[in-house]
């Protein structure tokens, strides 16, 4: 009986290869943001939408479940998003303006070199960029880890590692949001069991601190 209940979790279980591809997939979306080309969110918008389909494959069984929307959910990511990005705000005043200039020339070199302040990325960023991320980090990552580390464990492990794939990029202002940001996005996903908050925060934060309403 054992056997027969270990050959069959393994059967329901994404298969290595799957989850090697979505993993290349992020280690190609790391090349992607620090190449930063001038076409970047037609780029990105295309590569995350195969990103998608590849952590899809890669994810535990029941993702679609994982994935459904209720009220609260919906709510919980946006007052999250919001939070965060009003946190994001205060920290950006006081690196750049209000207590120190540390953070200036980093910040204004990134929002140059990405230019996020139009509709499409905006769009892209949303319906795209961030469930992508969301659904590899989330949905891929952090459930595998939590099999051997626990919740607390994988939740910490997986936003490390997201910090230092965001350093590699070449962006250390990405690095230094990820940090915060992955954790309350990790932190949401096992409390709530459910994959939605965490894509609906992080759309929400994105929008904000990079298009409708960037601190530079």
């Amino acid at each position: 009986m054992s056997n027969v209940s270990h050959s069959t979790e393994r059967a329901r279980s994404p298969r290595p290869r799957y989850v090697a591809a979505a993993a290349g997939a992020m280690a190609l979306w790391s090349g992607l943001v620090a190449w930063s080309p001038p076409d970047f969110f037609l780029l990105a918008a295309v590569f995350s939408a195969a990103w998608i389909a590849l952590s899809a494959t890669a994810a535990p069984p029941g993702l679609l479940a994982r994935l459904r929307p209720t009220v609260a959910d919906v709510a919980l990511g946006l007052g999250t998003g919001g939070a965060l990005y009003g946190l994001t705000r205060a920290f950006l005043w006081a690196t750049c303006g209000g207590l120190s200039e540390a953070l200036c020339r980093p910040l204004v070199e990134m929002y140059v070199r990405f230019e996020t302040r139009a509709l499409f990325p905006a769009l892209a960023l949303a319906l795209l960029i961030a469930p992508a991320e969301e659904l590899f980090w989330r949905g891929v990552v952090q459930p595998r880890l939590e099999g051997r580390l626990g919740a607390p464990g994988a939740v910490a492990l997986a936003t490390v590692l997201a910090a230092v794939v965001a350093l590699a990029s070449g962006e250390p202002f990405l690095a230094l949001a990820t940090l915060p940001t992955y954790a309350v996005w990790g932190a949401l996903t096992a409390w709530r069991g459910s994959l939605v908050p965490a894509l609906v925060s992080h759309a929400a934060w994105s929008v904000l601190v990079a298009s409708l309403a960037p601190p530079v």
